[in-house]
């Protein structure tokens, strides 16, 4: 598995990207406030406060997101408190530009294409209207220190442009955000059939062997314990033979469910192939791993055949802990020699690897290490 330190660097370096790319729009917005100076629509000598004011608000968010203190917020893209910084910086330019009142419409339209692609719908609800609030608030100033200059049936007009195209926007970015939300769900799904086993809702053969391998490459660099088991359920054939295949179905779900609630939430679980069950314990030692085994065991071993309590069930399991520098093919071959003597020596028992010590455990339930004898209120295993 990914660590989670390392899966934050990603989506750290994936906000700073997007953060980067907003930041254009602030040096697109500049450049055209400069040409609008340059034929006496805007202030020259307003043009030097927007400026200060557009690289202060990117000095914070960029501090904000280098320094990681983004990651205490819900948000940590920070995209609302970026689009209302925004926002607020159309206000100033509209209250210090008696001609400039045409930017508005582009400048607020900009907004909304970045809210579409990250806002939801209260979000977007929020940023709305505090489009429409600041955009009132820059409409009365406008109105008062530039009083008697301006032609008010222009401003009014323009007033409604901003309101119904931010409106527009609004809706239209809560449309794709409503995809974008279907769009992860499918996306979620088709992972987890990517990945999981339909049946038994364990890792599927080739994830399970993607996170042996991750784990063998966090082993050779930190040095950290790795053991695997790997398990098969005794005389499974006959249980297809005996109640049919949805019965045996049944039994391997049931078993998958009995050994994720034994396994510790690191441990990783999946089906192997057939009636097999590889699990891989991170961090674990040898002797652990066999406390571990041997609770697995003893946890199947308690089941029955559903509607069939006089059908016991068992299972076998080879172990093994990976040794320095080993890869997934050499362990794998060592934990499938392991399960081979398991079943060869009797079933319902533990069989360490070659590598390790040698020894095979008795079955669960056995006192003093005696082998578990039969009694006449025990199931019959299959």
């Amino acid at each position: 598995m990914t660590s989670p330190t390392a899966t934050e660097s990603r989506r750290q370096a994936l906000r700073m990207r997007r953060f980067l790319i907003a930041s254009t729009t602030y040096v697109l917005g500049f450049v055209m406030l400069a040409l609008c100076s340059a034929i006496d629509l805007f202030p020259a000598g307003m043009l030097l406060t927007v400026g200060v004011a557009f690289l202060a608000v990117n000095v914070v968010f960029f501090s904000a997101l280098r320094s990681g203190f983004n990651l205490r917020f819900d948000d940590p893209s920070l995209t609302l408190a970026q689009l209302c910084a925004a926002a607020s910086t159309v206000t100033l330019v509209l209250v210090l530009g008696e001609k400039i009142h045409f930017v508005a419409v582009p400048f607020y339209s900009s907004l909304f294409v970045f809210a579409m692609l990250q806002l939801r719908r209260r979000q977007l609800i929020r940023f709305e209207a505090f489009v429409l609030v600041t955009y009132g608030v820059a409409f009365a100033i406008r109105t008062q220190v530039f009083a008697g200059r301006l032609d008010l049936r222009v401003e009014a007009l323009h007033a409604a442009l901003v309101v119904l195209s931010s409106l527009w926007f609004a809706l239209a970015a809560d449309y794709i955000s409503q995809l974008r939300a279907r769009l992860r769900e499918s996306v979620q799904t088709i992972e987890h059939l990517a990945t999981r086993d339909a049946l038994t809702d364990t890792w599927n053969r080739r994830h399970i062997d993607n996170l042996l391998a991750q784990e063998l490459q966090r082993k050779s660099r930190f040095g950290a314990a790795v053991c695997v088991c790997l398990l098969d359920l005794d005389y499974f054939k006959s249980v297809n033979d005996r109640f049919g295949h949805l019965t045996g179905d049944a039994v391997l779900a049931e078993v998958a469910r009995r050994m994720k609630d034994a396994l510790r939430s690191i441990d990783q679980l999946g089906r192997f192939g057939g009636e097999e069950f590889l699990i891989v314990l991170p961090g674990t030692t040898l002797r652990d791993a066999q406390v571990c085994a041997e609770r697995l065991r003893a946890a199947v071993g308690q089941m029955t055949v559903p509607e069939h309590p006089e059908a016991g069930l068992s299972i076998s399991i080879g172990l093994a802990e990976a040794e320095p520098g080993e890869t997934s093919s050499t362990l794998l071959t060592r934990v499938d020699a392991a399960l081979y003597r398991a079943k060869h020596e009797g079933r319902d028992r533990i069989v360490v690897a070659d590598g390790g010590p040698q020894r095979a455990l008795p079955p669960a339930g056995a006192a003093g290490g005696a082998r578990r004898k039969s009694s006449p209120s025990a199931p019959a295993r299959v």
